[in-house]
């Protein structure tokens, strides 16, 4: 049985990575949407890290991160530092 986050990716690698039309893959309208949902959640989650990443790269502090972010500079370290 595959885990969710295996089929979220399949769902996203779709038609050469655009991913698939939701409402062709499921069948209730109401699904479809958590789908998409889903899928746009963990695009902002992406490019959240990317954006860290690149605040990290041109000397911006974790305190700095962090305060944007509204958690600790340790909050913000933990959770992005391995991105």
């Amino acid at each position: 049985m595959k885990t969710t986050e295996e089929m979220l990716d399949e769902i996203e690698n779709a038609n050469n990575g655009d991913g698939p039309a939701p409402l062709a893959t499921v069948d209730d309208p109401d699904l479809a949407r958590i789908a998409v949902a889903q899928i746009r959640l963990r695009a902002a989650e992406r490019e959240l890290d990317e954006a860290v990443m690149v605040a990290r790269d041109v000397g911006l502090s974790w305190q700095a991160i962090g305060d944007v972010l509204g958690m600790t500079r340790q909050g913000a370290n933990k959770r992005f530092h391995a991105a």
